[in-house]
């Protein structure tokens, strides 16, 4: 059995496909298909496109690092007509309907068995390895799972919603951290991933503001119109934070690595015109911090101070024509972080206070995942909890004390991890993390499943490069 799928597998027609699937520019084929069917509503082709394609990257590649496309496709592929939730402007039963969701879980549990194969492989073979990092997520998952587990009115639902996080941060971690074959190549194939993201993001958030009549009001941009199927501008605008460190990691790698720098600053535009408050506060914490590398480490250091003065002086230039309209943005934006002289921020404020109210109810377990917030606006997505917006906060009032300590463990691995090996690769890598993890602090990212894969797969990625090569 092993020679028959050994001979298919070096096959001249599996070869190609093997290059297909390991090319660098392949992501941008799946940016353009995600497109495609996101204006035509063809949520289910692109639901198999997602899951055969990753399905085949785990089966047929070595190195299964191109399977975080699938990843972040999956993050962005509903479209506004199929989309179940209601903060998109959704509440269709498209994805409940007997025909699509049976052709959703044939697909998902496609790609779950490739997945275990590649992981059963890897013990099989003795590759899989215990590390400090490993442990200490564990650690943290245990304290997940007992969220809320001596507090008043205790919920079943927590058990549940701990276990699927564990899933999620354990799952995607075990399963790939051995498969990943990473080399510098590897890294440039991540990159070019991120890269194709950012094309879809910018092309959808194009069209939004070209065609939706509403998106203009009073003079400033009406930010509760910037609504995909798949999120709304505080999930737009993490998907292209992320985005940022990849695009000038491929600025100081490549030869003209300045154009992926004139590219960063449409990235950068697109972080500032999805209006969300977090994703300003992320992107002016990533961006200058990956200029600065790109500046001290990169290639033709020239040519990108070139395109950073330039842009520099053109921005100051813009903000003195437009001025009068800069104001009014950011004065629109932040209208609601104090009202009548008291913090407010969109209500968070008070779900944080709430938080720690909970906190000091259920100070060693926490109060649970499954507890009330009153200013916590439905979302519809039916089985996520009402979350407080502040992963430290988050798990303070779910999990306790023992949860935070558990996290600012696991915090503090990650930062001795990536110290271990400072390269350029895993470099990019951190950032990306850490923007998602400042984003978090005024969101529910970290626990909204699709970004909890991502985490879960750059800790893969960081540890396994943990150590130095000669």
């Amino acid at each position: 059995m092993s020679s028959v799928l050994k001979k298919i597998k070096d096959g001249r027609a599996v070869n190609i496909l093997k290059a297909i699937l390991s090319s660098k520019y392949f992501p941008f084929v799946g940016a353009a298909v995600m497109i495609l069917c996101y204006y035509l509503s063809l949520d289910i082709v692109a639901i198999y496109y997602i899951g055969i394609t990753g399905t085949l990257t785990l089966l047929l590649l070595d190195d299964v690092t191109p399977v975080i496309s699938s990843f972040l496709f999956i993050c962005v592929f509903s479209s506004m007509k199929n989309t179940p939730f209601l903060l998109t402007g959704g509440g269709s039963d498209y994805y409940y309907r007997p025909e699509i969701l049976t052709q959703i879980i044939f697909v998902a549990m496609l790609f779950i068995a490739s997945a275990l194969f590649r992981f059963v492989q890897a013990c099989i073979k003795k590759q899989f390895k215990i590390t400090p990092l490993f442990i200490g997520m564990c650690a943290l998952c245990v304290m997940l799972l007992l969220n809320g587990v001596f507090a008043r009115n205790y919920d079943i639902k927590n058990l549940v919603f701990g276990g699927l996080m564990t899933v999620c941060l354990l799952a995607v971690y075990i399963v790939f951290k051995d498969g990943l074959k990473l080399t510098e190549k590897s890294f440039e194939n991540i990159a070019f991933a991120f890269m194709a993201l950012s094309a879809l993001l910018i092309t959808e958030l194009f069209v939004l503001y070209v065609t939706k009549d509403d998106i203009f009001a009073n003079g400033t941009i009406n930010r509760e119109a910037i609504i995909f199927g798949w999120g709304v501008y505080n999930t737009y605008g993490l998907y292209i934070v992320m985005c940022i460190p990849a695009v000038t990691y491929l600025a100081a790698k490549k030869k003209y690595g300045f154009c992926f720098t004139i590219y960063s600053l449409f990235v950068l535009a697109a972080a500032v015109l999805c209006c969300s408050r977090q994703a300003i506060l992320g992107a002016a914490a990533v961006y200058p911090l990956c200029i600065v590398i790109l500046l001290v480490k990169g290639k033709n250091r020239l040519a990108n101070l070139i395109v950073t003065g330039v842009a520099v002086a053109a921005g100051i230039v813009l903000a003195c024509v437009f001025s009068r309209q800069i104001y009014q943005f950011i004065k629109e934006i932040t209208a609601n972080i104090i009202v009548n002289g008291s913090l407010n921020g969109s209500g968070r404020w008070n779900i944080w206070q709430e938080a720690l109210y909970y906190f000091e109810s259920s100070p060693v377990f926490g109060a649970g995942f499954f507890v009330q917030f009153s200013h916590w606006k439905d979302t519809g997505n039916g089985f996520l909890p009402h979350l407080c917006h502040n992963t430290v906060l988050q798990i303070m009032c779910s999990c306790g004390v023992l949860g935070i300590i558990a996290y600012a463990a696991h915090r503090i691995q990650t930062i001795i991890c990536f110290f271990k090996n400072v390269t350029p690769e895993r470099t990019f890598i951190a950032i990306i993390v850490l923007g998602m993890l400042i984003l978090s602090l005024l969101d529910t990212h970290l626990f909204n499943i699709l970004p909890t894969l991502l985490y879960s797969f750059f800790m893969a990625v960081l540890d396994k490069t943990s150590k130095k090569t000669v």
